[in-house]
This record gives C-alpha cells, sequence and structure tokens, in this order.
C-alpha cells in the first residue's frame, strides 16, 4: 500500500528527485491530512510542493481524470524560472495513495509492474465529491499558511476548483481554469443513482450498484487500466535514463525513448485527451484500424526504417525529452491508477450530490484557457458569465495544443498566461514588483496579451 511507502519514505526521497531534475529548483513531497473516512492510513491527500523563501502567492494546482502531480511539472519550471517569488503546489488525490511505488526503486520497473496486484478498492467506493472537496479545503488552508491561494484545476480538476469555488470562494485570491469546466447537463438524479446511460463500453453503472459492490470502483477503459498506467510511468521512468537502449518492440526493435512515446504521442494514441505532440517515431508506418472507426488518423508502427524503431523531435508543442525526464518519480508519477469512480459520477451530477453549490459572484476576476486540439476549443465553451455572473472574467483558446500540451508545452506560453494573471491580482505595492513595470490591475488588460507576436499560431501538422 503507498500511503505507508509515502509516509515512511517521503523525506528521504525528496533528495533523489532534486537530483533528477535538470534545473536547481527547491521541490519538497509532502503528505497532507484528510477528511476522516474510516480508513485512517488513507485518509490523506498529496503535494509536490515547488517552494519559494517568502512566497507572494501560492499556485495549488489541481489534476484532472487519471492525472498526478507531474502533469505540472514542466509548467511549474517555467513558473519558477520566470517569478521565483511565486510558490507551486500540484495537488494529487487521495487514492494516490494506493498505489505500489516500490517498482521504482528496484533494477527494473516494467518487469515490477508486469504483474501488479491489485489492492484492496473498498475505500474507493466511500471517496465521492464531499471527500474530496473536504481534501482540497485542507489543502487551501494549507495553502493560505504560505500565501495568497490562486486555484487552478485542469479537465476534471477544473470542474473541482469551480465546485470548490463555488463553497469557498472567499478563501482564494483567483481561479483559474485549465481546459475544462463543469458539465453543461449535470447527470439526472435517476442516471447518478441507478445508472442507465449507455455507451460503447457498455451500460454505465450508478451510486446504488457501486455502494452494493456490484460494480467496479476504479474508473478503468481499455488500454488504461491501471496496470497499464503504472507500465507507461515505469517505461517513461527508464527512457529518460537510457533513451537510446535498444528495447524489444513486438517482432523488431525500438529504443526506449520511442517506445515510452509511442504510449502517448498524439499520432499514435487512440485516446486525443491522454496525448501530447512531441514528435514522430522514425518508422514505417500505417493507419490504426481503432483509430478509424474512432473517425481518426491514428498512426501504428510496422516496422523501423534503420536497425530500430528511433524517435525524433520535430519541434511539436511538447519537448519528448523533457517530458520523460518528470513523467515519473519514485514518490510520485503522472497518473492516478486508481481513480475513484464514484468521483467522476458525483461531479457529473453535483447538483444532486451537494444542492448547496451553485454558481456564484466571485470577489475577484476568473481566467480560463483552452487547448486547441483540447476538451473547450471555443472561448464560449467555458460559459464563464452563467457559472460566475457579474464576475469578470476572460476565456482565450491556445491554438494547436492538446489537452495535455497545454500543461506540458516547451515555450512556457501557459506559464506566461497565468504569471500575467497572478501578477495581476497582487497588491502594486508587493515587493515582488519592485523595480519593475506594474502588473495589470485585475483583468485590465488581457493576460494573454502578445502570445500571437510570440508565435503561438496554429502551424500546420505533419501528414
Amino acid at each position: 500500500m503507498r500511503h505507508a511507502f509515502r509516509v515512511q519514505d517521503a523525506f528521504m526521497r525528496v533528495p533523489a528527485l532534486a537530483v533528477s531534475l535538470a534545473l536547481a529548483l527547491a521541490q519538497e513531497y509532502r503528505v497532507l491530512p484528510g477528511a476522516p473516512t474510516g480508513w485512517p492510513e488513507l485518509d490523506h491527500s498529496y503535494l509536490l510542493v515547488h517552494e519559494t523563501q517568502a512566497p507572494r502567492a501560492v499556485l495549488l494546482l489541481v489534476p484532472g481524470l487519471l492525472g498526478g502531480s507531474t502533469n505540472f511539472a514542466l509548467m511549474a519550471e517555467h513558473l519558477r524560472r520566470e517569478a521565483p517569488w511565486l510558490e507551486v503546489w500540484a495537488w494529487e488525490r487521495r487514492a494516490n495513495g494506493l498505489e505500489d511505488r516500490g517498482g521504482f526503486l528496484t533494477q527494473d520497473p516494467m518487469a515490477y509492474y508486469q504483474n501488479l496486484p491489485e489492492p484492496d478498492l473498498t475505500p474507493l467506493r466511500s471517496w465521492g465529491l464531499e471527500v474530496h472537496l473536504q481534501d482540497l479545503d485542507l489543502a487551501v488552508e494549507a495553502a493560505r499558511q504560505r500565501a495568497p491561494v490562486v486555484l487552478a484545476g485542469h479537465s476534471l480538476g477544473a470542474s473541482l476548483a469551480t465546485l470548490y469555488a463555488f463553497r469557498h470562494g472567499e478563501k482564494l485570491k483567483g481561479l483559474i481554469l485549465l481546459d475544462g469546466d463543469l458539465p453543461p447537463q449535470p447527470l439526472p438524479r435517476e442516471v447518478l443513482e441507478r445508472g442507465g446511460y449507455v455507451t460503447p463500453l457498455g451500460r454505465l453503472p450508478g451510486l446504488e450498484d457501486l455502494l452494493r459492490g456490484q460494480a467496479d470502483p476504479v474508473f478503468r477503459l481499455p488500454f488504461l487500466t491501471p496496470k497499464d498506467l503504472a507500465m507507461a510511468e515505469a517505461e517513461a521512468f527508464l527512457a529518460a535514463r537510457r533513451p537510446l537502449e535498444p528495447v524489444p518492440y513486438g517482432p523488431y526493435r525500438a529504443t526506449r525513448e520511442a517506445r515510452a512515446l509511442l504510449r502517448v504521442d498524439d499520432h499514435y494514441s487512440l485516446f486525443p485527451t491522454f496525448s501530447v505532440s512531441a514528435g514522430r517515431a522514425w518508422a514505417r508506418e500505417g493507419l490504426s484500424l481503432l483509430g478509424l472507426l474512432q473517425g481518426r488518423f491514428v498512426f501504428t508502427v510496422r516496422g523501423p526504417r534503420g536497425r530500430a524503431v528511433e524517435w525524433r523531435d520535430t519541434g511539436e508543442a511538447t519537448d519528448p525529452r523533457a517530458f520523460l525526464r518528470v513523467f515519473a518519480r519514485p514518490e510520485t508519477g503522472f497518473s492516478e491508477w486508481y481513480f475513484p469512480y464514484r468521483l467522476l459520477l458525483e461531479v457529473a451530477g453535483y447538483p444532486h450530490v451537494a444542492p448547496d453549490l451553485k454558481p456564484r459572484t466571485l470577489p475577484y476576476p476568473v481566467l480560463a484557457l483552452g487547448a486547441g486540439r483540447g476538451l473547450v476549443t471555443h472561448s464560449e465553451g467555458f460559459r464563464l458569465a452563467e457559472t460566475f455572473p457579474n464576475t469578470p472574467a476572460r476565456a482565450q483558446v491556445l491554438p494547436g495544443l492538446t489537452h495535455l500540451d497545454l500543461l506540458t508545452e516547451r515555450h512556457g506560453y501557459t506559464a506566461k498566461a497565468l504569471l500575467g494573471y497572478v501578477e495581476g491580482l497582487l497588491p502594486l505595492t508587493s515587493p515582488t514588483f519592485q523595480g519593475r513595470s506594474s502588473p495589470a490591475e485585475g483583468l485590465g488588460r488581457s493576460p494573454l496579451e502578445g502570445l500571437e507576436a510570440q508565435g503561438l499560431e496554429e502551424k500546420p501538422r505533419r501528414p
């Protein structure tokens, strides 16, 4: 069980984590108290903290569906490089405590996770929306001991951040939504309780089936099971250390970095929501039948062009080696292996779970960033006037980026947009800005002003 591993070893592993980073950034992995649910050894959430002395603000980042704290690692590097006064907290939900991270302390993590035993998943049936909102509130309170808190959520994390702001908006200094928002049509009560929606993967169960033990408490997709997520982290962990080492790839050979990136690059992934644009395999290619059935052109590798399938950085949004470098570490990683199905269900049906969570006016402006090839591809999709009436707000879509590229892109456009917004929230008299030009007041100017001039325009993609 991961919790015991973390509590005993978190501080011991911090130096190893720091060494693994290309930049000398102060980081610390922390265990936070969580809401009591009858499982005291698991009633915790987790943080990867990019710490600074005397911060002027804390940016608390909430990952999306299946996301872990290193989703934000590359963006945090940009933020800390540009704004050493900003402390960045990448939050992880409590289900991460079920992960067995011991494989990353072995010589061969791939072999370790090849036969990943499943932990007791019973606690997941208790971990719904209210538990996670209480956990997040405890994280916000801890961050407020350091500095004013700006809450930012990505994907489903944006939904959680929005619901948190409905209840506790006065505790925050600002709110940022990253390619995610609340569902435009919440689940009807009967569907929430009894299920019934039919998808290509079958009938979705409701809360009654889940609480009776008749439904899987983990959200799973084909090729995105807990074992698949663990193996992807193990693959990336090894590829970051030995990128050019040749390894088997079906009947062929491939470099470690090519084999790892073929799992997640948008040219080859069957799941565009969980992909990045990080280059191209140097290989003979064909089209995936499963991709065509989705109405998408998805490539498969049919063999090497030379002795092995290799990976080439074609200058797309995400730097492939930087991406692999931060993907997985001994104490944490890019994924949440055991995402609670109850949380997903209750976010979708939140008005029936927590009737007090309603649209409201906030005492600060809201920033929303979408991704041109992500979930929110038009600024109107955020519905900010409906969600936060009478609240100043700005929505912008960064073209050409996938849902995950928004967090991992190499040029720092997302980080610059976030910094422009956070600077606009801080007092003009703050020591942060002494000797600098004055930041924007609130949204007096667009925090995204000038992005086009910096080169973030839609570029043609290679076939």
